[in-house]
């Protein structure tokens, strides 16, 4: 049954939204989308009608909320942090986070599932309060995470598990008439936030595995890990360790951080204890 709540939604990703689309009429939704996602390009594709907003209109939004009387606020990757105390009391936010709260608050976590060495992955939905992803929990979520899975996938299955996480969350809400208090966060928290040295590449300091997962960490199309070479400018998304043990015998007096090998539009790069071979990348 959909419900008449007046309802808020602000963000850029669309697997919450289209849950709560399938609970909740259109008529009672005011969608924020901010520009240039995934979100807008969906919302776009299906006719569906919102508001587009950028990085530069989030306090001129923020004020039109507090202003605004809805019942209920629904945040997904939305770049807006929330005073809380501004609102009226009586009105309901509510965040969904891509990871397993309280590990991984932050801006930009999924780069942590693998920077930190997590071996899972997750979602919540939980309220907002006056700090970052610290509110009580309404519902969360978690999936073991297994070696084939790169930053991409990643991205895909944490995406997917938020609608699957608000939907449970949504049910909770209903059942409880919307005065469910939620849970405390328990653990000790972690925030991860990206940021351009995290990206850069050390063949000084780090040995292959910790390149290695540095690479892991920022590999998809729009991050990447940064390296030079030859005076040349990279970009780096995948690579992998080289075992065989014949390479590793004819470059191994090499310095690291050298191009011993090109071949295939791929390339091998020698490492303080071993090589990588560099399997997608650009230059600059």
């Amino acid at each position: 049954m959909k419900h008449s709540k007046n309802i808020v939604f602000l963000g850029s990703r669309f697997h919450v939204l289209e849950q709560l689309l399938d609970r909740v009429s259109l008529d009672c939704i005011t969608i924020y989308a901010l520009e240039q996602t995934v979100l807008t390009k969906i919302l776009d594709q299906k006719g569906i009608a919102h508001h587009t907003f950028t990085m530069k209109d989030k306090d001129i939004v923020l004020k039109k909320l507090i202003k605004s009387n809805f019942d209920i606020l629904i945040s997904n990757g939305c770049p807006i942090i929330f005073p809380v105390h501004k609102f009226k009391k009586e009105q309901i936010l509510i965040n969904v986070h891509p990871t397993y709260l309280p590990y991984l608050q932050g801006k930009t976590p999924l780069n942590g599932v693998f920077y930190d060495d997590y071996n899972f992955y997750g979602a919540t939905a939980h309220y907002i309060d006056d700090g970052i992803d610290t509110g009580a929990i309404i519902f969360q979520k978690k999936e073991t995470l297994t070696p084939d899975i790169d930053l991409g996938l990643l991205y895909h299955l944490a995406m997917k598990l938020e609608g699957i996480v608000f939907k449970e969350a949504w049910k909770i809400l209903l059942a409880k008439n919307f005065t469910y208090v939620g849970r405390k966060q328990s653990g000790n928290s972690t925030y991860f936030n990206r940021t351009e040295g995290m990206q850069k590449l050390d063949f000084t300091n780090c040995n292959t595995n910790q390149i290695l997962k540095c690479i892991k960490s920022f590999g998809i199309g729009s991050q990447g890990s940064f390296a030079t070479f030859d005076n040349v400018n990279y970009k780096i998304f995948t690579a992998e360790k080289i075992v065989h043990q014949p390479l590793l015998d004819t470059y191994c007096k090499e310095p690291s951080g050298k191009i011993v090998l090109n071949y295939d539009d791929k390339f091998l790069v020698k490492t303080n204890d071993g090589l990588i071979k560099i399997t997608r990348y650009t230059k600059s």
